[in-house]
């Protein structure tokens, strides 16, 4: 589906973005909250990360771990009582349209999937928030879908949340999509967000670049991958292309800021 673009995205736009379909009950009848050992918590709290969980239905947290005072300086339980307005009140304000984006990508990714498979889809999205004293936090969220309904829909989500400002990455927001299988996860795509124009690399071209990265010649990427030289040589030039950029040297530098090769 596509996100409203007429109204600046806010917590109604995304709960009626991540319910497609569905109309919104009256009363509607919220999941359970989730209620983690107390020294599990402190270890939470303990490590900076920060932990949450949404139910869809009514817009509110099923739970928001101790971590988000020490990360954005925020209480915990006003968080939790604001509910989905609180992410947007703090959301740096030029990243609102991206997430819009990540949001609207997301969907697509679970519109596109069979419904058994759904909950093996993990995401990876980067945003800024807003901490209480006015700093800018570029935090990393871990996103999987803990609950579906009958017809796919997602009911709630569960998100581990990391500070990344740290690492000093030049692009604001990011989407990495991995599907859980047997053997570990695969990864899907990578998007990154750059104003309005979203920059989308496909897990073929991801390969590849990584393989440049570890410095493979383009015939050794072939016999690695089993494809032609010919199809390397066009995934190298559609990496150039998508990152704006004019060799292998600056296309390296281009992955490394955005952490997509190490």
């Amino acid at each position: 589906m596509t996100l409203a673009m007429n109204t600046p995205y806010n917590e109604q736009l995304m709960r009626a973005a991540f319910r497609p379909g569905t109309p919104p009950a009256a009363d509607p009848q919220p999941l359970p909250p989730i209620v983690p050992d107390a020294r599990f918590e402190a270890l939470l709290a303990r490590s900076g990360t920060w932990c949450y969980s949404v139910d869809y239905r009514t817009g509110r947290y099923r739970y928001v771990s101790p971590g988000i005072e020490r990360m954005l300086g925020y209480d915990r339980n006003a968080w939790k009582f604001g509910g989905l307005t609180s992410v947007f009140r703090h959301l740096h304000p030029d990243d609102r349209e991206c997430l819009r984006q990540i949001h609207e990508a997301i969907l697509e990714e679970l519109d596109g999937a069979p419904r058994a498979r759904r909950s093996d889809l993990t995401f990876t999205f980067t945003c800024r928030m807003l901490t209480a004293d006015g700093r800018t936090v570029h935090l990393s969220h871990h996103l999987i879908f803990s609950d579906f309904d009958a017809g796919g829909q997602p009911l709630s989500n569960f998100t581990l949340v990391s500070d990344i400002s740290a690492l000093r990455a030049n692009t604001a927001c990011l989407l990495h999509v991995k599907e859980r299988t047997a053997s570990g996860e695969r990864p899907l795509r990578t998007t990154a967000f750059r104003c309005k124009a979203p920059v989308k690399f496909s897990r073929r071209e991801l390969e590849v670049l990584d393989l440049v990265n570890d410095g493979l010649s383009s015939q050794e990427i072939a016999g690695k991958l089993y494809i032609s030289y010919n199809t390397v040589c066009t995934h190298r030039k559609n990496l150039l292309r998508k990152a704006g950029v004019k060799g292998t040297v600056e296309l390296l530098g281009y992955a490394r800021e955005l952490g997509l090769v190490g």
